[in-house]
């Protein structure tokens, strides 16, 4: 399944089917992340419920700490 990530076209195994899966696969799941599906902010509720599709657009914005 073709999704752009980022900006980028990733070709991902077609077993992820929702956002959660998505987090698990890319180990962003332990991570502060913030993640955009289709221009939509998810709440982190939402990752189980939402499913994910050939083309659909994925935003993921890492929050980093610094001092």
């Amino acid at each position: 399944m073709n999704i752009k990530v980022n900006e980028e076209t990733m070709d991902v195994p077609a077993d992820l089917k929702t956002i959660e899966d998505f987090r698990v696969h890319f180990n962003l799941a332990e991570k502060k992340a913030m993640i955009e599906h289709n221009e939509v902010a998810l709440k982190p509720e939402e990752y189980e419920q939402t499913a994910l599709a050939e083309g659909d657009q994925i935003l993921v914005m890492r929050f980093v700490g610094g001092g």
